[in-house]
C-alpha cells in the first residue's frame, strides 16, 4: 500500500494532528506487562514513551496500521490475539490504540530509528514515565477498561 498517510490535518477544535487518516498504535500485553517505546529525539513529542505507532494509509484499518507501524518501528510483529481497539476521538481525527496480547516469544528490537529504546513496564510503573501527551490522556482510561481482561 502506497504511503499516502503523510502530513497534517486539524480536528473540529482546531487542534492539529499527523496523518489525514487518523493514526493508530499497538500496545502489547505480556505477562501482565505492556511493551512501551521512547520516542526518538528526531520526532515530535520526542524523548516520551508511548506505543509504537502513527499515521494510517488511505484505506487502511487500524489493526493492520498498528501492526505495520510497529513492524516499521520494532522490526517486525509476534503472533498476537487482539482483545480491544480504544478510540480517541478528536472529531475530524482519531487515533486508535490497539490493545494485543503476545502468543509467542518475542524480543523487540529497534527498527526505523523513530524510536530510541523499548521496554515492558508493569501498569504501576507507566504513570512514573514522561509520556507522551496523547497517551497521558489516554492510559487511564485504557488501564481501566483492560483491569480484568
Amino acid at each position: 500500500m502506497a504511503d499516502s498517510g503523510r502530513g497534517y490535518v486539524r480536528d473540529r477544535r482546531g487542534c492539529r494532528h499527523w496523518g489525514p487518516h487518523g493514526a493508530a498504535g499497538l500496545l502489547l500485553r505480556q505477562d501482565g506487562r505492556f511493551l512501551l517505546q521512547r520516542r526518538s529525539w528526531r520526532v515530535h513529542h520526542g524523548r516520551t514513551w508511548s506505543t509504537p505507532g502513527g499515521a494510517l494509509h488511505a484505506g487502511e484499518g487500524p489493526w493492520d496500521g498498528a501492526r505495520r507501524e510497529f513492524a516499521e518501528e520494532l522490526g517486525g510483529v509476534p503472533a498476537l490475539r487482539r482483545i480491544h481497539t480504544f478510540v480517541d476521538d478528536h472529531g475530524g481525527w482519531a487515533y486508535h490504540t490497539v490493545v494485543a496480547e503476545v502468543t509467542e516469544s518475542f524480543s523487540p528490537r529497534r527498527g526505523d530509528g523513530e524510536g530510541a529504546a523499548y521496554r515492558w513496564c508493569a501498569p504501576a510503573e507507566i504513570d512514573s514515565l514522561r509520556l507522551h501527551p496523547g497517551f497521558a490522556a489516554t492510559w487511564p482510561l485504557l488501564a481501566a477498561g483492560l483491569h480484568g481482561l
